[in-house]
């Protein structure tokens, strides 16, 4: 059994074995799809792992969700495809995977929900949850600011975020059936990512809803598992309505243990 060692933040840095550690690392989002027993092809995981591990790549950010049954624009199979029901083949996919990463000594950035339509997200939630179709942006009589006023919906749906809330005890409670290993005992885990790029959406006064959904979700995350470094999955300044002065404030929470930004 390969003796991964965890990752800790010190100071403004992150920490191995008493050292700085720095990483390249590569968005993998799809990494379970590819793992996915009877439908992924893994030999084809296998030669991108060591692709990647003999290029000095050895962080990998992947995604621990994807909600709906898939149509226009969505990623399919999706992980969970109805409320609360999961893909048996997807999750052996992602165990797969975590015991690959881990002979190979990499580390994996885990996030768990997505304010963007392509992989059912947050506004899945809220369809599973009776408040209509969602408006998908990728169809014209739809526009991005009808998605985005419908998603920010989320924050403040009780049986949305309690459903969402359900999904991190499942998959964060998870025991890997190919190493053994529980998930919050598996260095192999370098952090968990509340979402891929939650944003205050449209207007100042969604701030409200938003950091009690964010305060809510780390803090449960953190409960869960207190031995893993925690993020939020935010593209910075960008998603807050360009203003630095609230992400500083809804980045605040002592369980978030290191800020993100994504540059395009």
């Amino acid at each position: 059994m390969v003796d991964i060692k965890q990752i800790t933040v010190k100071d403004s840095q992150f920490i191995k074995e008493g050292k700085p550690y720095y990483f390249v690392g590569a968005n993998y989002w799809y990494d379970p799809l590819i793992a996915a027993k009877n439908i992924g092809d893994r030999d084809r995981l296998i030669k991108e792992l060591d692709l990647m591990k003999d290029l000095g790549i050895d962080n990998l950010r992947i995604l621990v969700g994807a909600e709906g049954d898939g149509g226009d624009s969505k990623v399919y199979p999706a992980l969970q495809y109805e409320q609360g029901k999961y893909n048996k083949n997807l999750l052996d996919g992602l165990d797969f995977l975590m015991a690959e990463m881990r002979k190979r000594n990499m580390y994996a950035v885990l996030y768990l929900n997505n304010n963007w339509i392509w992989s059912g997200g947050m506004s899945e939630y809220l369809k599973w949850n009776g408040y209509g179709e969602v408006p998908n942006p990728f169809l014209e009589q739809y526009t991005w600011d009808e998605y985005m006023n419908y998603t920010k919906q989320f924050h403040s749906c009780k049986p949305c975020k309690e459903a969402y809330y359900n999904h991190l005890r499942f998959i964060i409670g998870r025991t890997n059936k190919y190493s053994g290993i529980k998930y919050t005992e598996d260095n192999t885990v370098m952090s968990w990512q509340v979402a891929n790029e939650p944003r205050v959406l449209m207007t100042p006064e969604h701030e409200k809803s938003f950091a009690s959904w964010l305060n809510e979700t780390v803090n449960l995350i953190k409960t869960l598992d207190p031995n893993h470094l925690t993020s939020t999955g935010t593209e910075g300044k960008h998603g807050f309505l360009e203003d630095i002065d609230m992400y500083k404030r809804l980045h605040a929470n002592k369980n978030i243990d290191y800020l993100t930004l994504h540059i395009w």
